[in-house]
């Protein structure tokens, strides 16, 4: 135990000690992850950054990402019947699944940013998209018809914010 008589041992002791308090306790925030809410900021529940449409044949995927705000005391799964892509005449576009892929979910009073997949027809494209969640909507597309046809096949096309 004579070691421990010597002040550089217990110089690294204590610094040993710091260092692993510090990385247990220190978190870092990433992109994505959910930020609790601040009640005095007045930005909207619902925010859609980007929208990314990949033709595939006579069908697309359309991905939404999006920020969301939960205001509820209780989690929310990003499914229907919370989440739901309506056409302007009232039509469900279903969502794309995929078996290993959870769906997307925010925790009580947070906000977090989200990526959303729904399986497009031709006749989906020709109105206009509205992405509801909880009650609080958001457009997606105009009501401005888009030509599958027109894209290319297997290739992605962006928009900021809604598709025009």
């Amino acid at each position: 135990m004579q070691f421990l008589k010597r002040f550089e041992v217990w110089l690294l002791l204590v610094l040993g000690a710091g260092a692993a308090i510090w990385v247990l306790t220190d978190k870092p925030s990433v992109e994505g992850d959910p930020q609790p809410i601040d009640a005095s900021t007045a930005t909207p529940a619902l925010v859609i950054h980007r929208c990314l449409l990949e033709r595939d044949y006579g069908n697309a995927r359309l991905d939404i990402e999006l920020r969301y705000q939960n205001a509820s005391p209780r989690p929310l799964i990003l499914q229907p019947p919370d989440v739901k892509l309506l056409t302007t005449e009232g039509k469900e576009v279903p969502p794309f699944i995929l078996a290993p892929e959870k769906p997307p979910e925010i925790g009580a009073q947070t906000s977090k940013n989200v990526r959303l997949r729904f399986w497009l027809d031709q006749e989906h494209l020709k109105t206009g998209l509205n992405l509801e969640i909880r009650g609080v909507k958001a457009e997606v597309k105009s009501t401005t018809s888009l030509d599958l046809e027109t894209l290319e096949n297997q290739k992605t096309k962006t928009w900021t914010g809604s598709i025009r």
